[in-house]
């Protein structure tokens, strides 16, 4: 699969005519030689040319001995070689070879990959389409175009549109009326950014433990759409979609909370801690993790990361939580017996045994605590009846496996401060002089759920382990510390010691500062969800959208034509739930939830047939390079010709191969889209992210230059439109001004009125060969559809000027979401 007479051959003819070498060099590469010396000396001919310096015998020979490649009788052989004048059958000779020395290496790999190192499927063929990319991408090369081949396709080209008899629409269909009547439709080969404000992030690291309503710990990866989070006002948050993607990921260290791993775009729920002018203790501050890591010092030390209680609803206990308490604190693991001296706890279990019609039994060995029983019977065993404490501890599997049940880490606030009460009372200490109570436990499972049990009532809890350790018996021990910070007065403790005086310091103790570090980039999981978008990790810190684009794809697949779809952080089948709603006009929440009647799910069967005949190709693996989607997207063409437009959701989480940063990334990722837009001639449209700038203007209606990393995505593109809705602005002002009214104490009335159907902008902000402006219209918000204001050319299109002094009717000066897109 060589032959080195071949490459001597060209290799002299360079030498002999040096003008020749950058014809050949725009065909070939060094590594496109078979011998390592041929390679090296073309690599020297490459070097000479950069520097302006002959390429002739005595410098390469130069160029050789300063890398130490030179190999006299090598070059011998080449400066022997007959020159030749017409190189191009040598050329592709060479190259033809090098593409099958490449095609046998590739082949040796897939074996070795396959059988010897047993690879998944999904791996191996992700390794072959990548090598493959890369080999034809080596043996094509495009030279230019002659003046008289590019007249004739502009000739071709004007006869085409000719024969559309003068029609408005000229590209791709973009599915509505009034954006078709100013743009003509999507050029082939064009870039199209589509943005909009994100939603409030509410992504987190893999592994990040989210509390549910129903007051279990879930892996946030394993999250569904339709259950439901425990809200920052003890309130359900329904999950409506789920989200997932890579970007640059960001530790959060809680000064005294746990440390989360969150993306770039998460949204940060900070409170005030301290009155100025403008601002005053306790206001609530979202802002975005790459805005916050810009923040001064001062800024940071006045807004802190914090912590609510969560109020659970009343359960029916089969043991007073109390009991259960003192019982996992200096109960016997096999009986219901309870060593302790302090006669406040003797007296409660002398009330509760009253209570059950049992009476308390007590033993008291010599040199060692005295033990109290509550049972039937004098030998201090209680017989199999239903008032049995022992049968009773027996039922919630607690003999000999001491733990805090679920029915009483999830109840009403009363019964969770008895139970932390009893902790305290029997394995607790209280430090009156730091305000501080502390509960040491051998058993990690116990000690977490103390904390669990604290953090859920509003407590501030630090969880440390230790080395105990008994000196004068040489014994020691891995043991668990468990500190408690508040308002501990509201612990109902019966010991007099351990019960603690109201808290006096004006530190607020459910704030705690932050400090944000960079990470890497990684997987991020998250959700859509509804309220106010704010949710519960494990310890109760408080943490904080794609709908036009596929109303065009709906109406293109409809129209018999392929799409390609890249979301890289909506599954495809949350895709397809929202298709299916515009196709049936099916509100979406109906359909996630399976609520439907008899009619509607006869209009749902006869979509799922029609849309199981269409031609929409979703990948959703969440992970995407530029050579991924090239490499995807030219295959999928070569094999559905009827591919009329590329979908991207969205631009920022690509990732890409420059390691300077982010906007360096995002540069090489639109600069790539656009080339690949021209080879492939379809439109390619990407979804953007705006940056949060924008809510700092009384005008909130987006720019250009609000675009995210907005440089080079503005410099690539054709058209950038931006999604605008005025309501969504003026429905979360009001209601910003509802919740400081009543954390005012003052009544309000909110005097928003939510509509089905809501006004909506599309603002041209740039169209390389066409006006720009606004797009009238309208949103159908049950079934997240966007559809035309008004059909004909007497709609209206407003020009748009960057003026951020316009006039608005929404002033309000918050951060708030934009729509979906």
């Amino acid at each position: 699969m060589y032959n080195l007479n071949i490459e001597r051959a060209v290799l002299s003819a360079i030498i002999f005519d040096p003008q020749i070498f950058e014809e050949i060099a725009s065909k070939l590469q060094s590594h496109d030689f078979y011998l390592p010396f041929h390679q090296h000396l073309f690599r020297a001919m490459e070097e000479l040319s950069r520097e302006d310096k002959p390429i002739d015998e005595e410098f390469l020979k130069s160029k050789l001995n300063s890398t130490k490649n030179y190999d006299e009788v090598a070059l011998l052989d080449v400066l022997a070689s007959n020159p030749i004048s017409n190189t191009d059958a040598y050329l592709g000779e060479i190259k033809s070879r090098s593409s099958k020395r490449a095609l046998a290496t590739l082949a040796t790999t897939i074996k070795k990959v396959t059988i010897e190192d047993d690879l998944p499927v999904d791996e191996v063929m992700n390794l072959v389409e990548k090598k493959l990319y890369e080999i034809t991408q080596n043996s094509t090369s495009e030279d230019f175009r002659e003046s008289k081949e590019i007249t004739l396709a502009v000739l071709e080209e004007m006869n085409r549109l000719k024969a559309l008899g003068n029609s408005k629409l000229l590209g791709v269909d973009t599915g509505f009326r009034n954006l078709n009547d100013r743009t003509s439709g999507f050029g082939k080969g064009d870039l199209i950014i589509i943005a909009a404000r994100p939603a409030m992030g509410k992504c987190v690291g893999k592994g990040t433990k989210v509390l549910m309503y129903s007051g279990e710990l879930k892996n946030v990866e394993d999250i569904e759409v339709g259950e439901q989070l425990m809200g920052d006002d003890s309130n359900p948050r329904n999950v409506l979609s789920l989200a997932r993607g890579r970007e640059e990921m960001y530790w959060v260290r809680q000064n005294k909370g746990i440390d989360y791993r969150v993306n770039r775009s998460h949204i940060l729920s900070l409170k005030r801690s301290r009155n100025d002018n403008k601002h005053k203790h306790g206001d609530i501050l979202n802002i975005e993790v790459s805005d916050y890591i810009k923040k001064s010092d001062k800024f940071r030390s006045n807004y802190k990361g914090y912590k609510v209680a969560v109020e659970f609803s009343e359960k029916k206990l089969e043991i007073e939580p109390y009991f259960l308490g003192i019982w996992l604190g200096d109960g016997t693991s096999s009986n219901v017996a309870i060593a302790t001296e302090d006669f406040e706890v003797v007296e409660y279990l002398k009330k509760y045994a009253d209570r059950l019609s049992l009476q308390l039994t007590s033993h008291f060995p010599k040199d060692k605590c005295p033990m109290h029983s509550i049972t039937k019977g004098y030998r201090g065993v209680a017989f199999d009846k239903d008032t049995s404490l022992q049968k009773k501890l027996r039922g919630c599997n607690l003999l000999k496996n001491k733990h805090i049940p679920q029915n009483y880490l999830i109840n009403s606030r009363e019964n969770r401060l008895e139970l932390l009460a009893g902790l305290i009372d029997s394995d607790g200490y209280y430090d009156d002089k730091y305000h501080v109570m502390e509960i040491t436990q051998k058993s990690k499972l116990l000690s977490e759920q103390i904390k669990f049990l604290a953090d859920s009532l509003g407590f501030r809890c630090s969880f440390k382990s230790k080395i105990a350790r008994i000196k004068s018996i040489g014994y020691e021990c891995k043991v668990y510390r468990v500190r408690i910070v508040g308002h501990l007065n509201t612990i109902p403790t019966k010991i007099a010691r351990k019960q603690a005086r109201p808290l006096i310091s004006k530190r607020e103790h459910q704030h705690t500062g932050i400090k944000v570090e960079y990470d890497k980039i990684d997987d991020y999981y998250g959700f859509e969800i509804d309220g106010n978008k704010l949710f519960l990790l494990e310890d109760m810190t408080v943490t904080h959208n794609t709908s036009l684009v596929l109303n065009m794809t709906q109406k293109a697949i409809e129209r018999g034509e392929g799409i390609a779809f890249f979301s890289l952080e909506m599954p495809a089948e949350q895709l397809m739930l929202r298709l299916l709603s515009t196709e049936t006009s099916i509100p979406l929440q109906k359909l996630r939830v399976g609520d439907l009647n008899d009619e509607e799910w006869s209009r749902l069967s006869g979509a799922t047939d029609r849309m199981a005949t269409r031609k929409l190709f979703v990948d959703d693996g969440g992970y995407a390079t530029i050579h991924h989607i090239r490499s995807k997207l030219r295959k999928l063409k070569s094999q559905h010709p009827e591919i009329s437009m590329a979908v991207i959701d969205y631009l920022q989480l690509m990732s890409g191969d420059n390691k300077e940063g982010r906007q360096q990334v995002i540069s090489e990722i639109s600069r790539g889209l656009k080339q690949l837009a021209r080879e492939l001639q379809i439109p390619i449209v990407a979804l953007s992210q705006l940056n949060r700038g924008v809510e700092s203007r009384d005008n909130k209606r987006p720019m250009l230059s609000d675009l995210r990393e907005s440089g080079s995505i503005e410099q690539d593109a054709d058209i950038v439109m931006f999604v605008y809705r005025d309501d969504v602005y003026r429905e979360a002002a009001e209601k910003e001004r509802e919740m400081k009214a009543k954390s005012e104490g003052k009544e309000y009335e909110n005097k928003f009125e939510n509509k089905p159907e809501e006004d909506a902008e599309l603002i041209i902000g740039k169209q390389r060969n066409g006006p720009t402006g606004t797009v009238k219209l309208v949103f159908q918000k049950r079934f997240t559809r966007f559809v035309d204001a008004q059909l004909g050319s007497n709609s209206s299109f407003e020009v748009v000027y960057e003026d951020e002094n316009m006039d608005m009717s929404t002033q309000a000066n918050i951060n708030i979401d934009l729509p979906m897109i």
